[in-house]
């Protein structure tokens, strides 16, 4: 009698949180089964959303027919549920949790990987033994947008999106590459990162139902746990903007207008966790380029509140805005921005 041979583990794990995503779900999978790179697992996490795509289908039936239509086994699709929607942080944080593979990558539903990038941040990974490896990204708008302000944001996002440290990083000088000389960028999504390194990332940060500025909350503990960092220039990613809520278009509901203030909350639960951090490996200078982020934040939040919130409700916004950020903190900044015009 033969003993069964062990299932070869994957070497990658794409993880998709899904929330209200699911008409563009499909085309972030099917991004995944053309890889030439062919070992992976694909983390799926619904994260509370009721949505469907356009045929009403809903995100374990695409899922399902996805995983039938490409004859893929089903131990390489894991899929998990949250029962109520509890924000992008946490749905990344079970899917970490559930991947078995060395390296994960971020894959959000409404955007797609692009040809032969997992084969190319794979083998930098293994070539370089880096924990994160950085590759490039294309930006596009959903659709054909004349919007001098969606064109503008598409423009900002590409050049950021790019801003990447083309060769090898290593101990001090990935954290310090990333929040003081700010030599690339923080951006979860075109990185492939090992999964112990995201683990112990994850353990400095309580759970917290982020909405913006997670991204950089988590790559803040990527780069300080990380070893080696590499970056090249072969776009990997492909990033799709449209005029949703991060989006500087109209702003008319304080609901709305509370999710963006809720970038707040990143800082406060930073600068809790940076109290824990060991003095040789938390310099005066980092803290300062963090206290310099917290205020490019609210600036930008400042200016959204100017230029998107309507009239009428701008009063009301600023109260809110001041409840989360502190209304010293926004008096200060918005003098700042006065003397800078």
């Amino acid at each position: 009698m033969e003993l069964a041979t062990k299932r070869k583990l994957p070497e990658v794990s794409v993880c998709i949180p899904v929330f209200n995503a699911e008409r563009t779900l499909l085309r972030a999978l099917e991004s995944v089964a053309v890889q030439t790179f062919t070992e992976w697992e694909i983390i799926v996490v619904n994260d509370g959303s009721s949505g469907t795509d356009e045929t009403g289908r809903d995100c374990y039936k695409i899922i399902k027919q996805f995983r039938k239509k490409h004859k893929i086994p089903r131990a390489r699709i894991i899929y998990r549920e949250h029962k109520t929607n509890i924000g992008l942080l946490e749905a990344r944080r079970t899917a970490i949790e559930a991947a078995v593979s060395p390296y994960i990558i971020i894959l959000d539903s409404d955007d797609e990987l692009l040809p032969d990038s997992l084969k190319a941040l794979y083998e930098t990974a293994i070539s370089t033994g880096a924990d994160i490896v950085h590759g490039g990204a294309e930006v596009v708008a959903t659709e054909n947008i004349s919007d001098t302000i969606i064109q503008k944001r598409v423009s900002q996002m590409q050049k950021n999106a790019n801003k990447i440290y083309e060769g090898v990083l290593t101990e001090q000088a990935v954290f310090d590459g990333f929040l003081v000389q700010k030599n690339h960028t923080g951006f979860l999504w075109a990185k492939l990162i090992r999964r112990e390194t995201y683990l112990e990332a994850l353990s400095h940060i309580p759970f917290s139902n982020c909405v913006f500025a997670e991204d950089f909350l988590q790559y803040f503990f990527i780069s300080y746990e990380a070893k080696k960092y590499a970056g090249i220039k072969q776009p990997v990613y492909r990033y799709y903007v449209d005029a949703g809520i991060s989006s500087f278009q109209k702003i008319s509901s304080l609901d709305r207008w509370q999710k963006i203030c809720s970038t707040a909350n990143v800082f406060t639960i930073l600068f809790q966790a940076v109290k824990e951090l060991p003095l040789d490996r938390y310099s005066q200078t980092q803290k300062e380029a963090l206290q310099l982020q917290s205020c490019s934040y609210l600036a930008n939040n400042i200016k959204q509140l100017k230029e998107s919130v309507i009239p009428e409700l701008q009063p009301q916004a600023r109260e809110r805005l001041c409840e989360y950020w502190g209304e010293s903190f926004v008096n200060r900044i918005e003098e700042a921005l006065q003397k800078s015009k």
